[in-house]
């Protein structure tokens, strides 16, 4: 670190030696940037725990509360997994909904690049999303916790870490993703599948390859291989020895022994014996049964369903959260788009469970989406083209619906205040029916034909519907059954349709005896069926890849499902498939130990029954006390509206809130027991010590407390400027901002290296609401001294501005910014003599104006100066002149850029840049040279077409210096070759990252792990007054001095400058650095090539 530190300070002095005339370039880089739309206001508060924080809103303290204790109880397991003790207690944000995690600022426009020196700094708290079931709240809080554990353990949880990470530590993809999943699940079904096809049609041994979720999933898969293999405490010593080599590979041979290729090796070897094993038992569906063709890889099938009388397939498809609902007829193979909307997510997560759809009739399809941050319920008819919808803005979640025979009722799968529960609706008036109320997950309801009875999923333990049930998220399992719910009887008990150790879900019924539904049973989810009549339960279907979707037509024989190859989403539709078949398959691997695992809990749990008597008496006494409150839902006191559906009559309640609020049982004062006095003898396996610390632990949540708006330093950037007007500089930079980054400040100073020059900045964001609110102060010093025998100036622009700005789209925002202006100019004398105080007086101009801008990014940045997709920004700016009207002028430009993937890393990049002044005193864009170029030159002669001179040449008091923009890059010419108050300029460039594109492994070497070679061609055109191409010629007017004698030559040239070459970019010393090799052509004249310097990003 400390060698790193010298070349710094030895490339600063190169510069101070070597950098002639005037060196300077950086002009700042655009900024584009995505947006978020907020449309509602968060009022956080938090509860408190040893080891985490827990913020949520909305009154969901009880849900915060459950989250926290389960945290707390999972804390020591993956500590002592990745063997790491966090630095900081963590902070979880909790939401009530994915569209709610979507309005957050957190990591919007975090800044990718800067030339050097930054440093960011690792926060200690997750975003997470409730997204409606118990379990999956359980599976998000792991997950994200383990990924920030993972990730403070591996990039540091203290500065000296952090410092040392950014330079040193560069870990494959799949070592940080692929542990935090592993860590928090285990050995998962969708992993399984995955690695399952994988094995088999990818070279997965060069697994460094791979990126996203695909590279999460390898990883995830030889972890546990790992696991399997040499056992759990392996996975801390691999992690931990990384922190000290910094390299992956070097730590599993120092802790397992063996190599990595040689552990690659096993681990394709021992799925690839899984995947055999299954393909003996097991089959694809043919290709020929395809429904869906040419589509991204990126899209997700998220429902489909059949028409009621089998003509029709209506399926919803999300790509990266644009959604088109779609009906095909399947006997013409007409296609209708419904519904659609939406837009594709950039750095997001994606809610792939929606839109959901459901038939009402034949020529009716219901669809459930989100408008605007709430859920949605539409009708669509097919014959009139219409859509009547219908908001549900009182759930946070929506999982699944169905209609009754009739249509005229819907039983929907709904989150409401942070439970799972069933919910009755009516489709002719606003009403609902609340049918559970408790803290199990209920899931995919759907009626029985005929009948007012419902079929769902459930991971309940028990048939009685409890209101307000206790029990924790740890104590509520991942093993669903099927139950019916009588809508006509006021019986509070549930009818158990299966009862197995698996996961079963989706249940479609032909009848009150026949049901089929989705089951995990074998390892791979496949279709079942289940007669209650005999209690018998038949395999029906025996895919390779798990079935994500389905649904039939028993009458016609007609099956469509979705299926995942990989990572791509497909439909089957089979219209000769044989519903009444019956099939054997062994189960999985996977499923055969997690078998195992609850034989063996379930046997540990009896024997524990069997040590306490102190248990059983304090049972009795929870017994008793349960019965002080019914465990009976109770018929709500509100009149109630019956529905008359023939025969799906239902009563449907209204309610104001629709929830049975249940008050906390009365404690007997007169019979309270003490649990330690029950039984003085305690349990063999339980000390004092553990009891209390329980105890203790019980009481340790603290709070609410509301949440505090504090600022910490999100990071510091120090690197180098070469201006073309001031020279070589340095520039600091910092950014702070609360925990949510609603509240942003960034600040920065520039100085020039004889400290004479400088620039400084400060800028507050507002962003908690829709619209962004913005206030800046900027200030810029020139001391100006074009020629050693004329005066000296010293030029200053101070600026305060102040603004909103509203998003579009996630994409697309409008910002408005007045401002107002003081420009100032000081003649400092002669500068062979010059004056110190100056001695004439400042000339003071001052502005108001206003700066729009219409903004566009679609872009994605996927490596170091890697970017794929297109951005673009409009800019209009007023000054009006207040003490002088004649100062006015205005400015107009736009820049786009778009950027072509071609193949992995390698890219196709264009740019488009035109502007221009007008107004009483419009100023000059100077064309040529490039940002932050080293060594640079700068033209200060020359007259354009209307005779005005070149700004920077001017010997008088000129304050257009303040104002003129240099029109860069055009390699192989100085800064101003060309000059006026309109330019045109186009870049492209030809990126080709060797590293990426050549190799899959891990490169450890910061130089050649970024380095690029492009070839490009730039073109550009500077003019004031008439366009130069009408007659394809442009005036430059020179003026020639001789004894008493000014002579002006008008030169006509061809209007365009333009240069090709080659080029490379890398990393050297912590700083991106851009080396170009140029052959500039003017008026058909191949000139010398010239090579060129510079630091910075992009164009």
């Amino acid at each position: 670190m400390i060698g790193s530190v010298r070349l710094r300070i030895c490339i600063t002095f190169l510069f101070l030696l070597f950098s002639v005339g005037h060196v300077l370039a950086q002009q700042a880089r655009e900024v584009f940037g995505k947006n978020r739309q907020q449309y509602r206001t968060f009022d956080w508060q938090y509860l408190s725990g040893e080891n985490f924080d827990v913020y949520y809103y909305d009154g969901r303290r009880a849900i915060a509360t459950e989250a926290l204790q389960y945290l707390e109880s999972e804390f020591d397991r993956i500590t002592d997994l990745i063997g790491y003790p966090p630095y900081f207690k963590a902070k979880i944000f909790l939401y009530n909904s994915l569209s709610d995690l979507r309005q957050s600022n957190v990591g919007l426009n975090k800044t990718y690049f800067n030339i050097g020196g930054e440093t960011d700094f690792v926060k200690p708290y997750v975003e997470v999303a409730h997204m409606g079931t118990a379990q999956e709240l359980k599976s998000e809080l792991l997950f994200k916790i383990s990924e920030l554990l993972l990730n403070e353990m591996m990039y540091g949880g203290n500065l000296k870490d952090i410092f040392q990470s950014a330079l040193l530590m560069n870990l494959p993809e799949w070592f940080v993703s692929g542990a935090a999943l592993y860590v928090a699940h285990g050995w998962t079904a969708e992993m399984d599948d995955y690695i399952r096809h994988a094995i088999q049609s990818k070279n997965v041994k060069k697994i460094d390859r791979f990126q996203g979720l695909e590279a999460s999933y390898i990883g995830q898969s030889l972890w546990n291989f790992i696991v399997e293999r040499y056992g759990k405490s392996s996975i801390s010593n691999i992690l931990n020895y990384t922190r000290v080599t910094r390299n992956e590979e070097k730590s599993i041979l120092i802790t397992l022994g063996v190599n990595f290729t040689q552990l690659i090796n096993d681990w394709q070897q021992y799925y690839g014996q899984m995947s055999e094993m299954v393909n003996k038992s097991y089959i694809r569906p043919a290709d020929s049964l395809k429904f869906s063709s040419n589509h991204n890889v990126t899209t997700e099938f998220t429902t489909l369903k059949l028409s009621p009388d089998g003509r029709y397939l209506a399926y919803a498809e999300n790509d990266r959260g644009h959604y088109v609902v779609k009906v095909r007829e399947l006997s013409t193979k007409k296609e209708t788009v419904v519904l659609s909307g939406g837009t594709r997510v950039i750095g997001q997560r994606v809610d792939y469970r929606l839109p959901i759809i459901s038939w009402s009739d034949a020529n009716t399809l219901g669809v459930v989406g989100v408008k605007r941050g709430e859920y949605t319920f539409w009708l669509y008819d097919l014959n009139t083209k219409t859509k009547l919808p219908r908001e549900l803005d009182r759930f946070s979640n929506v999982r699944s619906f169905t209609f009754s025979s009739n249509g005229r009722l819907v039983v929907l799968s709904g989150d409401f205040e942070g439970q799972s529960d069933l919910f009755l609706l009516s489709t002719r008036r606003d009403r609902v029916r609340r049918l559970t109320n408790d803290v199990y997950d209920d899931l995919d309801p759907s009626f029985i034909p005929g009948t007012n009875r419902v079929v769902f999923s459930s991971n309940r333990t028990s048939d009685t519907l409890s209101v307000g049930s206790k029990k924790s998220l740890g104590e509520l399992t991942d093993n669903y059954n099927l139950f019916v719910y009588d809508l006509d009887t006021t019986n509070v008990v549930v009818s158990r349709i299966t009862n197995t150790l698996s996961k079963d879900y989706a249940p479609k019924a032909l009848n009150d005896d026949v049901f089929f539904y989705l089951s995990d049973q074998r390892g791979i989810i496949n279709l079942f069926r289940f007669d209650r009549s005999t209690g018998i339960y038949t395999q029906v279907s025996n895919f390779s890849s798990s079935i994500r979707e389905y649904d039939f037509n028993i009458d016609q024989s007609t099956i469509a499902l979705t299926m995942r190859k990989g990572l791509r989403d497909d439909i089957y539709l089979s219209k000769v498939y044989n519903l009444n078949r019956s099939v054997f398959t062994p189960a999985t691997r996977r499923r055969e130990l997690q078998q195992v695992k609850v034989i063996q809990e379930r046997r540990k749990q009896e024997e524990d029954k069997k040590m306490s008597i102190k248990d059983l008496i304090n049972a009795r006494l929870k017994e008793a006390q349960g019965n002080v409150t019914t465990d009976s839902v109770k018929r709500d006191g509100a009149k109630a509206d019956t529905i008359k559906v023939g025969a799906d009559t239902a009563k449907i309640t209204v309610r104001s809130d629709s929830v049975v609020t249940k008050k906390p049982p009365v404690i007997n004062t007169d019979n309270y027991v003490f649990e330690d006095e029950v039984v003085k003898q305690a349990q063999p396996s339980e000390t004092f010590l553990n009891r209390y610390m329980k105890t203790r632990e019980k009481s340790r949540i603290m709070g609410p407390f509301p949440y505090e708006t504090k600022f910490s330093t999100d990071n510091i950037v120090t690197s180098f400027v070469i201006d073309p007007l001031r020279g070589f500089g340095f520039l600091l930079e910092t950014q702070m901002n609360d925990m949510l980054e609603n509240y942003r400040f960034y600040g920065g100073i520039m100085s020039s290296i004889d400290l004479r020059n400088g620039d400084f900045f400060a800028e507050f964001q507002y962003l908690p609401s829709l619209i962004d609110f913005s206030a800046r102060f900027d200030r810029k010093g020139i001391r100006w001294e074009p020629y050693s025998d004329g005066n000296i100036y010293h030029y200053s622009l101070q600026k305060l501005e102040v603004g909103g700005a509203i998003p579009l789209t996630d994409r697309i925002r409008l910002a408005v910014k007045p401002f107002g202006a003081l420009a100032r100019s000081v003649n400092q004398g002669l500068s062979s003599f010059p004056i110190t105080p100056p001695s004439a007086t400042p000339v003071n101009h001052y502005y108001a104006g206003v700066r729009s801008e219409l903004v566009y990014d679609n872009s994605i940045i996927s490596g170091l100066n890697i970017i794929e997709g297109t951005r673009g920004k409009l800019i209009f700016n007023h000054y009006q002149g207040i003490d002088d009207a004649d100062n006015s002028f205005s400015q107009v430009s736009l820049d786009v850029r778009h950027y072509q993937k071609i193949y992995k890393g390698i890219v196709f990049a264009v740019r488009g840049f035109a502007g221009s002044f007008f107004g009483r005193s419009p100023k000059q864009y100077l064309l040529g040279g490039m940002d932050n170029w080293a060594f640079n030159e700068l033209s200060v002669s020359g007259r354009d077409s209307e005779g005005n001179e070149n700004v920077v040449g001017t010997r008088a008091e000129n304050q257009d210096i303040l104002f003129v923009e240099f029109a860069t890059n055009l390699r192989g010419f100085p800064y101003a070759t060309l000059f006026g108050q309109n330019v045109m300029l186009m870049n492209a460039e030809f990126r080709v990252p060797i590293a990426r594109a050549l190799s899959s492994s891990p490169i450890s070497s910061n130089f050649f792990r970024n380095l690029q070679f492009i070839g490009f061609y730039d073109i550009g055109t500077s003019w004031s007054g008439a366009d130069p191409f009408s007659s394809g010629k442009s005036v430059r007017i020179d003026r020639i001095k001789n004894g008493p004698f000014e002579v002006d030559i008008k030169n006509f040239l061809n209007p365009w400058l333009y240069s090709y070459g080659l080029g490379m970019r890398t990393v050297m010393f912590g700083y991106y650095m851009k080396f170009d090799l140029a052959w500039p052509v003017e008026n058909y004249t191949v000139g010398n090539p010239q090579f060129l310097f510079t630091l910075g990003f992009d164009f």
